[in-house]
């Protein structure tokens, strides 16, 4: 809340010190582009952050607790936020609650070091309990995706009555994910539906950016210690140049 505060106050409505529309070429629509990019850049921080501030091997360790909150837990929760969509916004239907209850199911990993980090933290949270909110936080996002792509392909494809009015809803969600291009209603039922997100969502998105994560990981990883191994034990006769 603070911090909102701050950004309402120094933004174009108040101080207008922080005005995204006037930067660059200043042209018409490009809040929502910066905004994005700016958001993209903060979490990819944060969560890279998150990684490095968990112990060793924590993953390995600790993968029971971390499984059961990002696959039931992170369900349950997806599934009550959609009941809430439906209760409190009106005239709200199914689908189109399923891709705002997936958008919001994820914990955020900035907000999430409010009660993982801090003297607060360190006088008040178990230090395992914050370990694992961290780890949590930091791996939900990806896990995040495959229910707001259900829903998307969903409402693309199954012949659901009044899942074309959810087709802006659908975009909207789209384009935070990828900046793909606006397809209509592709017909075709739920069983192409269910297809689509195994192919593109399951092995595509998720395995595959799993796969080069932990590729690059383990390169930098060797080029890290070889780095670090050269600086601790310096090559004589460089020194002897240098000095």
């Amino acid at each position: 809340m603070p911090a909102v505060l701050v950004g309402v106050l120094l933004g174009p409505i108040s101080a207008k010190f922080i005005d995204s529309s006037r930067w660059g070429s200043a042209a018409n629509g490009q809040t929502s582009e910066i905004t994005l990019g700016m958001a993209r850049v903060v979490i990819g921080v944060q969560l890279v952050s998150a990684g490095f501030q968990l112990p060793a091997k924590y993953t390995l360790h600790r993968w029971k607790e971390i499984a059961i909150c990002l696959l039931p837990v992170m369900t349950l929760m997806w599934l009550c936020t959609t009941l809430c969509m439906l209760a409190t916004v009106p005239k709200i239907t199914l689908l189109a609650a399923l891709v705002i209850g997936s958008c919001v199911t994820c914990t955020d990993a900035v907000l999430s070091q409010a009660i993982a980090k801090g003297p607060f933290a360190d006088k008040f949270v178990p230090r395992h309990l914050r370990e694992i909110i961290s780890a949590e936080a930091g791996a939900n996002d990806g896990f995040g995706i495959p229910f707001l792509m259900l829903a998307v392909y969903l409402i693309r494809h199954a012949d659901v009555p009044g899942a074309s009015a959810d087709h802006s809803v659908a975009a909207g969600a789209v384009g935070l994910v990828a900046r793909a291009d606006v397809v209509g209603r592709l017909g075709g039922g739920a069983r192409v539906a269910i297809g689509e997100w195994f192919l593109e969502t399951w092995l595509y998105t998720v395995i595959m950016s799993s796969v080069m994560g932990a590729m690059i990981g383990y390169g930098s990883g060797k080029a890290l210690r070889f780095a670090l191994r050269r600086y601790a034990s310096p090559d004589p006769a460089h020194v002897r140049l240098s000095d």
